[in-house]
Order: structure tokens, then C-alpha cells, then sequence
């Protein structure tokens, strides 16, 4: 699994495998996750990890 993320118009994005599993707006704190599936208690890797 390839984790990346970026910042983009004042959003952190993160992806797994080219596809967006979250977002966070950072003027606002307000998150969306788009794939629950994805990472779950038994995931390796958290997405705060750099």
C-alpha cells in the first residue's frame, strides 16, 4: 500500500494507490473520509506517519 499526501487550496489530502481516502480542510478543522475500508485498528500504517 503507497500512502501519499499533499496540500492543495488550503486542504490535506491523502491517498492510497492514486485513490483520495481523506480530507481535511485546515482553515476549518471540518474532515471527510472517503474509504472506510481502507484503514481499520489492524492497519500498519496510520496516516499521521510522515
Amino acid at each position: 500500500m503507497a500512502y501519499t499526501k499533499g496540500t492543495k487550496d488550503n486542504q490535506l489530502c491523502v491517498y492510497m494507490n492514486g485513490k483520495l481516502i481523506y480530507k481535511k480542510r485546515l482553515d476549518t478543522g471540518q474532515s471527510f473520509v472517503f474509504d472506510k475500508m481502507n484503514y481499520t485498528k489492524y492497519t500498519l500504517k496510520s496516516i499521521r506517519e510522515d
